[in-house]
């Protein structure tokens, strides 16, 4: 008899650890990243390739605060209304003459690209660092 309830309590207890590690979906008001570390050379100058991370995401129907990061900071903001739809979202940090700067693009088939102008431009020291942006919903 034990051996039958013991085989019965292992079955229900991993049920339930099943369950457990399947989650909840992800909320549709979860902030959203696309970051990447790169290391620089300190060196910049025009005409080096940049370095670039893009990936494809399904968004709802909204407003966002989009803001670019780089290592940690915060920079350049923006409002923008977003229809539903799945986006290829890019970001760049870009090499110019002795400074870095960044681009952010989301683009979807059928509509124009929108951008996050960069305000941030910089002579970073070498070293590795994290950029990216991220898209916060307002619901």
């Amino acid at each position: 008899m034990w051996g039958t309830l013991g085989k019965v309590a292992a079955a229900t207890a991993m049920t339930a650890a099943v369950v457990t590690l399947a989650g909840a979906p992800a909320s549709a008001g979860a902030t959203a990243y696309n970051t990447r570390s790169v290391w620089l050379n300190g060196l910049p100058s025009a005409g080096e390739a940049p370095a670039c991370t893009s990936k494809s995401i399904y968004l709802a129907s909204g407003t966002y605060t989009w803001t670019q990061l780089w290592d940690g900071a915060k920079y350049s903001t923006r409002e923008i209304y977003l229809s539903a739809g799945t986006y290829t979202w890019k970001d760049c940090v870009v090499p110019y003459d002795g400074v870095y700067g960044q681009t952010s693009s989301l683009s979807r088939l059928g509509l124009p690209t929108a951008y996050l102008p960069d305000t941030n431009t910089v002579g970073w020291d070498r070293g590795t660092y994290t950029f990216g942006s991220l898209l916060d919903p307002h619901f």
